[in-house]
């Protein structure tokens, strides 16, 4: 009887969010040296996992009893908790993604319930080698740890198809030609430094530099509340949740990326898989010298790193590339290459086929 590879997860499309595009990936990755793996996924809203836990289950139990698990993948540390029990007492071969959340999350409770049955996985694969470094300090061994170098599906963008975002974003959200764009796209929490950045950096930076923050979460308000004290609520444009094609547009037709993140005592950022999407389109990347951001950002190479929290240095930096806004097409080019190399899916699946030994399975 036929044996299937099996990648279980809660967060997976058509929901939004770092999680959901990072399992996308890692299933188009598994698919690639295994098409025959089956998946076991939740694309809607969170609440709506209090009955999706116990069919998924149901239904992996279903496909162990049958003995079509071969293996099984799941998707963080929650999805692991939740199937642990079952793989164990069948025996069944397994490994387990984490994202930064999955090792800072404070709770009492999911602490004890969660780090020692991280403590006892065979294989933990950490999304960047900071989640991999928590992960270490609490207990998970060093050699069952591995880290992915995530990978992004590469999209067809040239010079042309940039100039056909920038006009789009630019009649959607009315600015003009001189307007330099920069945008920030993700859930709205402390950590990204949404508001640390408009508090001190936006104002000092020329007033035709117009801030785009797209994504919802519990700092919206509080960013605002920023922006007029800081005399900038006009430069700063809450665009809330954008559908798909806003986003594309977006990532592709503004002039800088930027990811302001600030330490967070509890949370941090497992890699920062955006500032890779934007990469990959020729836009070029700015972000804090922090966390997981420093694998997915490369220095010189993929992106600018500055030091968190720098205003200063965040300042001349910025004001420097908007000075010199002909050469940020050019810079973005230079990005948008090596990126493509280095963080393609091609080398996410080569990589994630090798550590759990699916090339060695066969259909």
């Amino acid at each position: 009887m036929a044996q299937h590879p099996v990648f279980i997860t809660r967060k997976f499309p058509p929901s939004v969010g770092g999680m959901e595009t990072l399992a996308a990936g890692v299933w188009r990755s598994v698919l690639a040296v295994r098409p025959d793996a089956i998946r076991i996924s939740h694309g809607g809203a969170n609440h709506d996992l209090a009955w999706w836990l116990p069919l998924s289950l149901i239904r992996l139990t279903l496909l162990i009893a049958r003995r079509k698990v071969e293996f099984v993948l799941t998707g963080d540390a929650m999805m692991y908790a939740t199937v642990t029990g079952l793989l164990r007492l069948c025996r069944v071969p397994h490994a387990t993604m984490i994202m930064g959340l999955d090792v800072t999350f404070e709770n009492r409770i999911y602490r004890a319930v969660v780090h020692p049955l991280l403590r006892r996985a065979p294989r933990v694969i950490a999304n960047s080698s900071a989640t991999a470094e928590r992960a270490r300090e609490f207990g998970v061994p060093a050699d069952r740890v591995s880290i992915l170098r995530l990978g992004v599906q590469a999209p067809d963008v040239d010079a042309e198809g940039r100039v056909r975002a920038s006009i789009s974003v630019r009649r959607r959200h009315h600015f003009v030609e001189s307007d330099v764009l920069i945008l920030t796209l993700g859930r709205l929490v402390q950590r990204k430094g949404v508001r640390w950045f408009v508090a001190e950096v936006l104002p000092a930076l020329p007033q035709h530099v117009c801030y785009l923050v797209a994504g919802e979460g519990q700092e919206e308000a509080s960013i605002l509340a920023a922006a007029d004290r800081a005399g900038v609520r006009e430069r700063v444009h809450m665009l809330g949740r954008v559908d798909d094609a806003d986003r594309e547009d977006l990532l592709r037709g503004v002039d800088l990326f930027v990811q302001p993140n600030i330490p967070v005592s509890g949370d941090m950022e497992g890699f920062g898989l955006v500032t890779i999407e934007a990469a990959m389109r020729g836009t070029p990347v700015v972000a804090a010298d922090l966390e997981g951001i420093k694998d997915a950002v490369i220095d010189g190479r993929t992106g600018i790193l500055l030091p968190p929290q720098d205003r200063q240095g965040w300042i001349d930096r910025l004001s420097q590339l908007v000075a010199e806004r002909g050469a940020l097409a050019s810079l973005g080019a230079e990005f948008q290459a090596v990126v493509r190399e280095l963080y393609g899916e091609g080398a996410m699946a080569r990589t994630l086929a090798e550590d759990l030994g699916l090339d060695g399975l066969s259909p």
